[in-house]
C-alpha cells in the first residue's frame, strides 16, 4: 500500500471477510522485489495485490519478476492497471499476472462505466472451484460468464449489460489499434517527457525522486513552499479552462496532480498545462 487505491483495495477485502496484511510505502515510494519476497516468504498469503499505477502519488510499480515469486508460493498475483493500461509497457502473460483490472476511461479513452478484466488459467479455476458462492449475486464472475458463454452451454439472463458504453469501448479499443500499442506508450511517455521538461525550467520538482517509479501518464508535482495551490488551481480554470488535480489521501496538500492519459495526451495539451502553470505562479510573484 503506498497510495489511496491500496487502501481502497485493502478495505474491499476486509468488507469481505477477508485476513489482510499490508506492506505499507510512504507515497511517492513502491514496494521493492526483495520486500515483496519477503512478506510472501513470511505470511503464505492467498493472494498478492499490486496496483500497477498508483495515481494519487504518481508511482509506477515495477512488476518484472514478481508474478514468478508468486508463482513461487502458490500465491495469486492482483494488478490494478486502471491508469496505466494502453499508457504503460505492461504484459500480463510474460509477468505471469494472475487478475487484471482496468477502467475505460482512462487511458484508453472510453467513456466511463466499465472495468476489463482478464483472468489467469490459475485464477479462472480458482474461482469456478469455490466452495461457496459469492455474497454479491451482481459480482459472480461464474454468472456473469454464463451470460456471456464462456461458463456453460446456455447463456441465461443475468444483467442488462451497458449496450452503448460497450459500443463505445469497442471504437476506444479500435482506435488504439489503429494507433499500435507501442505507438500509444510511447505517446504517453513523451508527453510526459514534455511536461518535465517544461515544469523544470519553472522550478517545479517531482514528487516521486526515483524517475524509473514516476508514472508516465499521472505526474505528481510538489507543491512549492510559498505557493497557494488551490489559488493557483482556480487561476488554472477560470483562466485558462484547464483542470489541475489535488492530492489524494496522503498527499492531498503536497502535491498537484496532471494526467496524460488517452485524448488528453497530446504535444498542444501539455503546452496548455505547462502555460496554466506559468501563468498561475507568475499570478502569484512566485516566478
Amino acid at each position: 500500500v503506498s497510495g489511496i487505491w491500496g487502501q481502497r483495495f485493502t478495505e474491499k477485502c476486509l468488507r469481505h471477510g477477508a485476513e489482510v496484511v499490508q506492506l505499507v510505502k510512504e507515497a511517492g515510494l513502491t514496494p521493492s522485489y526483495d520486500e515483496i519476497a519477503k512478506v510472501l516468504e513470511e505470511e503464505k498469503p492467498q493472494v498478492l495485490f499490486l496496483c500497477h499505477g498508483e495515481s494519487s502519488s504518481g508511482t509506477k510499480q515495477k512488476l518484472d519478476g514478481v508474478g514468478e515469486l508468486c508463482a513461487k508460493h502458490d500465491c495469486l498475483l492482483v494488478v490494478d492497471t486502471v491508469c496505466t493500461l494502453v499508457g504503460e509497457p505492461f504484459f500480463a502473460d510474460a509477468w505471469g499476472i494472475d487478475l487484471v483490472y482496468s477502467g475505460a476511461q482512462k487511458c484508453i479513452g472510453c467513456p466511463p462505466g466499465l472495468s476489463p478484466m482478464t483472468y489467469s488459467d490459475k485464477a479462472y479455476e480458482k474461482v469456478m472451484n469455490r466452495k461457496t458462492k459469492p455474497d454479491i449475486f451482481s459480482f459472480d464472475v461464474t454468472e456473469v460468464g454464463r451470460q456471456w458463454g464462456f461458463n456453460g452451454d446456455k447463456r441465461p439472463y443475468h444483467h442488462t449489460p451497458p449496450i452503448n458504453i460497450m459500443f463505445a469501448m469497442r471504437e476506444a479499443l479500435q482506435i488504439v489499434s489503429e494507433e499500435g500499442l507501442e505507438a500509444s506508450w510511447n505517446r504517453h511517455l513523451n508527453a510526459h517527457y514534455q511536461l518535465w521538461e517544461g515544469l523544470d525550467k519553472l522550478g517545479l520538482k517531482p514528487f516521486v525522486k526515483n524517475p524509473e517509479d514516476r508514472l508516465s501518464t499521472v505526474n505528481c508535482i510538489e507543491i512549492p513552499d510559498g505557493v497557494d495551490a488551490p489559488r493557483l488551481i482556480a487561476h488554472a480554470y477560470d483562466k485558462y479552462n484547464l483542470e489541475i488535480s489535488g492530492g489524494l489521501g496522503g498527499t492531498a496538500g503536497k502535491v498537484f496532480r496532471i494526467g496524460l492519459m488517452g485524448y488528453n495526451c497530446t504535444p498542444r495539451n501539455v503546452e496548455s498545462v505547462v502555460t496554466a502553470f506559468e501563468a498561475g505562479l507568475k499570478e502569484q510573484k512566485w516566478l
